[in-house]
């Protein structure tokens, strides 16, 4: 979007807001957008924004805060056959401010450059194959002597059984009996301990179950008010799939316990603590989006939103 753009789009959305008596706090209310990026949107400064994805998704939320028709809205500043670029988030950092920045632009290296920046890897593979050539060649030397030192023991053996064979005839009875004890007992035991492990580990699956319950959907936030937990630290699975996604993930306290982008195709796990009574999830991408909380599935209902928020209650 060009300034001329921004700046018309950033009156109109400020004079809607102004009919509508609403004041930047309560849009950040509704929204959940912080107000640092609303008043950017309002003074035209969309530079200020994490990127060109955030910035239409940003403002086409503020357009239905304020009673407008986003679509049309959208579709009034932009080409309808504009194609909506992903943000490329690979060199994303957040800093302390919550703030999503996309990094320096990187400049396409050269052949030569790129030849030489895999001469390392070309040279530590060649080392790491003629290390395996040479354990390779020292195991089976030594699996040759072993070879021929069991032959010969095998031959020797076969001598000693011999003369040792109507000493041992005399105790064969007697051991036979014993062993054929022992066997019996040893496999109960077995039988009893494997019983008894397989009991253990179906309560352990069991004491990690969690229960959702309904979730509950209210302008752009899928609540779950009572999410049945295990009094333990639990596991949150973040996982991004057909684009990157930003997240951040807080306690009811408030407090960060993760925050960060993560890649297409790749899944972040973030600790939940025992202390913990809930949890909300600020998602940037939702539709690119899956949550699991101990492996458990959560619909997020959020339908063709972007930018999403998803609440948790816990009942231990």
């Amino acid at each position: 979007m060009n300034e001329e753009r921004n700046s018309a789009i950033g009156q109109e959305l400020q004079q809607a807001r102004l009919d509508k008596g609403l004041s930047l706090d309560d849009i950040q209310q509704s929204t959940k957008i912080q107000k640092r990026y609303l008043a950017a949107i309002e003074s035209g400064q969309f530079d200020q924004l994490p990127g060109a994805f955030y910035e239409r998704a940003f403002v086409r939320q503020y357009a239905t805060a304020v009673g407008l028709d986003a679509v049309a809205f959208m579709q009034k500043y932009e080409n309808e056959d504009t194609e909506t670029v992903a943000p490329d988030l690979s060199a994303a950092r957040v800093d302390a401010d919550n703030v999503t920045r996309a990094g320096m632009h990187q400049t396409e290296e050269t052949v030569a450059d790129k030849t030489r920046s895999m001469m390392p890897k070309i040279i530590i593979g060649v080392v790491i194959v003629a290390i395996i050539a040479i354990i390779w060649v020292v195991v089976s030397s030594f699996a040759g002597s072993a070879k021929q030192e069991s032959k010969n023991q095998s031959t020797v053996s076969v001598t000693t059984s011999q003369v040792a064979s109507k000493k041992a005839s005399s105790k064969k009875s007697a051991t036979s009996t014993t062993a054929s004890s022992e066997s019996k007992s040893s496999s109960a035991s077995s039988s009893s301990k494997a019983s008894s492990k397989s009991s253990s580990e179906k309560k352990t699956a069991k004491a990690d179950k969690v229960d959702l319950g309904q979730g509950t959907v209210s302008g752009t936030t899928v609540t779950y008010n009572s999410v049945k937990a295990p009094n333990k630290t639990m596991k949150m699975q973040l996982k991004a799939e057909n684009g990157s996604s930003w997240m951040q993930v807080s306690d009811a306290a408030g407090t960060v316990l993760w925050n960060g982008t993560v890649a297409d195709g790749k899944t972040q796990e973030v600790d939940i603590p025992t202390t913990a009574t809930g949890v909300s999830v600020s998602i940037g991408n939702a539709l690119a989006t899956k949550v699991s909380l101990n492996n458990k599935a959560v619909n997020l209902q959020s339908s063709n939103a972007s930018v999403w928020h998803l609440g948790m209650t816990f009942t231990r």
